[in-house]
Formats: C-alpha cells, sequence, structure tokens
C-alpha cells in the first residue's frame, strides 16, 4: 500500500499505535495482543489481533485479506477505500490513461493479402532453388481455387484437407490431379514471436515431412495461395493459409465457390 499502515490502524484502535510486542500504548488507551484463534466461515486464519477494553481489533487490510474485499490507502483524497466487490489486492486500481493511444487491430487491406501470399510463393520457390528444382509458377485460376479453401476453412472453423461438406479437397477445380498443403496460425503466435504470416507458415510447412515433399515435388509445376482470417477451435483469431500444387500438364477451367456454414 502506499501509505504506512502504522497510521492507519493507529485511526482504527482509537488512537492506538502498534509497533510491536505484546502491549502498546497510546492516547492513554493500552492494547495487548489477543490470544484468542480467529475465523473466517469456519477456517482459523492467522490475524494480528489486540484486546482494548475487552474488545478484539484487527487490521482492516487484514479482514479484507481473508474475507476478500479490497482495503486500500486513497492518497488522491487521503481516506481508505474499502471495495467490497473486489479481491483484496491493497493496491489502489491502476488509474486509466485516456490520452494512451489504443491498439489497432492488424491491417488486413487486400493489398496487404496480396503481398502476403506473394511472400509466400517466393519463400517456397526459395526452398526448391535450394534443391535445384524449377520455381513454381502461378495462375489465376489456381490463386482463386487456394482462396476458395482458405475462405471455407475460416468461415466454417474446418481445418482439414476434407472440405465442410465432406468432399476431398480437389473437388474445389474440375481437375482432381492436385496437392495441397494447409496451416492454421493463431495471430497471438506471430506478435509472440515476432514473425511474419509468410515466414511462420512456410517455415512450418518446411519442417514437417509431408508437406515439404509437396514443396519439392518436380512433377508440381504450379502454386495457388489462399489467406483468410477466422478463428481457431480456441476461439482465437487465427489465419488459415494454403497452398495448392498443380501437377505439370494438368489444367483448370473451373474453380468451385466457398462452402458457407449452414
Amino acid at each position: 500500500m502506499k501509505k504506512p499502515y502504522t497510521s492507519f490502524v493507529a485511526g482504527l484502535l482509537v488512537g492506538v499505535a502498534l509497533f510491536g510486542g505484546a502491549t502498546a500504548h497510546a492516547a492513554g488507551i493500552m492494547a495487548e495482543r489477543s490470544t484468542h484463534r480467529v475465523f473466517v466461515d469456519g477456517r482459523e486464519v492467522q490475524m494480528e489481533a489486540y484486546v482494548i477494553n475487552g474488545n478484539n481489533y484487527v487490521k482492516l487490510r487484514d479482514i479484507g485479506e481473508q474475507v476478500g474485499f479490497n482495503v486500500y490507502w486513497d492518497s488522491d483524497n487521503g481516506c481508505v477505500q474499502v471495495e467490497s466487490g473486489r479481491p483484496y489486492t491493497g493496491e489502489a486500481p491502476a488509474k486509466a490513461e485516456p490520452d494512451k493511444p489504443v491498439p489497432q487491430p492488424e491491417s488486413t487491406a487486400p493489398a496487404d493479402v496480396d503481398a502476403m501470399k506473394q511472400d509466400i510463393v517466393e519463400r517456397t520457390n526459395a526452398l526448391r532453388k535450394e534443391n535445384g528444382i524449377t520455381a513454381l509458377t502461378t495462375s489465376d485460376k489456381l490463386m482463386q481455387a487456394a482462396q476458395v479453401r482458405a475462405d471455407e476453412m475460416a468461415a466454417n472453423t474446418v481445418y482439414s484437407h476434407t472440405r465442410p461438406d465432406g468432399r476431398n479437397f480437389n473437388t474445389v477445380t474440375d481437375c482432381p490431379y492436385m496437392a495441397e498443403n494447409i496451416h492454421r496460425i493463431a495471430t497471438r503466435y506471430l506478435s509472440q514471436h515476432d514473425v511474419s504470416l509468410a515466414e511462420a507458415a512456410v517455415d512450418g510447412w518446411a519442417n514437417s515431412e509431408t508437406h515439404l515433399r509437396n514443396i519439392r515435388n518436380e512433377r508440381l509445376n504450379a502454386i495457388g495461395v489462399g489467406i483468410a482470417k477466422g478463428v481457431n477451435a480456441a476461439g482465437e483469431e487465427s489465419w488459415y493459409c494454403v497452398q495448392l500444387f498443380l501437377y505439370d500438364g494438368c489444367v483448370i477451367s473451373q474453380v468451385d465457390t466457398p462452402i458457407t456454414p449452414k
């Protein structure tokens, strides 16, 4: 507490100043340390108590701590504050800072999402280049299909290679010869580890043998990337990231629409 409790207790005990020992005197009144046991709701608790004129007195802060209400010294108003509806801390509540800027949520403007998608493509191709594999190309249809997959997973909170209606992921187009990598990343993780979404997504895939096999598959020659914001199973704000790969020689002419919640 901000103010010494010696003066606080003295006021409570009608002028008795308690500075230790079994007996204290002030203003002609004698206080002796009480030997009586103290119980709260049938449970014995340890409280410093004193007997004055046949009555037991304890510190208000000790009662607050044991019973469960807050007591603190209000330096602004020069008084003791008791808050019956708050747990005991012994400290005044933190003062509001109305002038402090309120953090704004991460921007999800289309330009930002497009930049993140391109970053994922470049990081993916960098992994292929390390192994002497030809870079993947992008196409509007494949990028559209990957975005459909990201949108429907985010909308339905479904993190799976199976679409929300139970069909396989490759039904998102009219060409079944595809491979897919998916990743769900909480925004909390990005801030805690100070990494970008593209970095976290590609690193996650690169550290998984199955996902890395898709990235390095020489039979795959095209890539589409989808990104959508939703929540995970725990309700945390999260990004759904999708990579769709197309096998060499295959063509997409039609893309399905996202499956929306019923």
